[in-house]
């Protein structure tokens, strides 16, 4: 059970298995390192699109492949601040905002992800950034992370999937929980507000999530960057992610065949605690055990592909147990490095 959530950031956040929520109000989330925060705020750039618009993404380290790290609904690059540092030891590794997030431009509607995977491909090429990468996503993210994988299949060396969403996942967990899908409603509905411009008086604290254990410079990053826009582009997200997104995933897993992904390495990484308000236990062993079975279900997109179910953490697998997220990256680097023989 997560602690230190109240109110909507606490349902936002337990929803996180619904549609991949923001942890912008963890009152107990582990604190950021500031080594990682130094070199993002004075080293992140902006990269331009032939479209004109801006994508921000922080790199470090060297090596090959490259890592790719994508964050759910609500979250951008500072998602990863416990684990990118120790990624780039190993390996190059860049963290990115997606459209709206950050100081990344917003981008056109709909924000779906056929629209966010061409945003990745053209952002990775204007910075110079060479593939095959090691695609890394958590929670909503993981929709870009499969399709980038099964629509450029020669920029991708392998994947980690951090406690991804699924395709259709919110009518299977509704069919053994039809109130998950009434919560999710009530949460972010609540939200709306909060990319209203000019933002209501009233909306001002809610729209302010911030962990308090951010260091200083984090704390002004974040509140420069929870304007209007930034609620825009995750409701824009979440708009078309229980229908359109699962739908584009479910015709190019088609198109692919099977096994999508070959034999490429794939690392799934599943919570072992199941959070949220409102419903009975029964329901939450009934939603785990859907949740488990999708992502059984998604390692069979490759031959080598493998689901951990990480007991003792909730949906910010990457926050609760950084280790796990850190070794199943160098994992899949060592086992890109070092290709199986035939």
């Amino acid at each position: 059970m997560v602690r230190g959530f109240s109110g909507l950031a606490r349902l936002a956040l337990a929803l996180g298995l619904a549609v991949g929520a923001t942890a912008a109000g963890a009152d107990d989330a582990p604190p950021a390192g500031k080594s990682w925060w130094t070199g993002f705020l004075a080293n992140a750039r902006l990269v331009s699109l032939p479209d004109g618009r801006k994508m921000h993404l922080y790199c470090e380290g060297r090596g090959a492949p490259v890592v790719v790290l994508d964050s759910g609904l609500g979250d951008g690059a500072t998602s990863w601040a416990p684990v990118q540092d120790q990624i780039a030891a190993k390996t190059r590794v860049c963290s990115y905002d997606r459209a709206g997030y950050g100081k990344s431009s917003p981008g056109p509607a709909p924000r779906d992800t056929k629209a966010i995977v061409a945003d990745m491909a053209a952002m990775l090429k204007a910075a110079g950034e060479r593939g095959p990468y090691v695609m890394v996503g958590h929670s909503l993210a993981s929709f870009d992370v499969r399709l980038f994988a099964m629509t450029h299949p020669k920029d991708v060396a392998g994947v980690v999937l951090v406690d991804p969403s699924a395709d259709w996942q919110m009518k299977r967990m509704g069919a053994v929980a039809p109130k998950m899908a009434a919560g999710m409603d009530t949460a972010y509905g609540a939200l709306k507000p909060c990319a209203v411009s000019p933002r209501p008086e009233a909306a001002a604290k809610l729209c302010a999530l911030i962990p308090p254990k951010s260091p200083e410079e984090a704390k002004a990053y974040l509140i420069e960057t929870r304007g209007p826009e930034y609620y825009q582009a995750m409701l824009g997200e979440l708009a078309v992610f229980a229908e359109t997104d699962s739908q584009q995933l479910t015709d190019a897993r088609a198109a692919a065949g099977p096994t999508p992904l070959g034999s490429k390495p794939l690392v799934i990484l599943t919570a072992g605690n199941t959070v949220s308000p409102g419903l009975t236990p029964d329901e939450l062993t009934a939603i785990h055990k859907v949740w488990v079975t999708m992502h059984e279900e998604m390692a069979g997109l490759s031959t080598r592909g493998v689901n951990r179910v990480i007991e003792g953490s909730t949906h910010y697998v990457h926050q609760d147990k950084p280790q796990v997220v850190i070794d199943a990256v160098a994992e899949v680097v060592d086992a890109v490095r070092r290709p199986a023989r035939h």
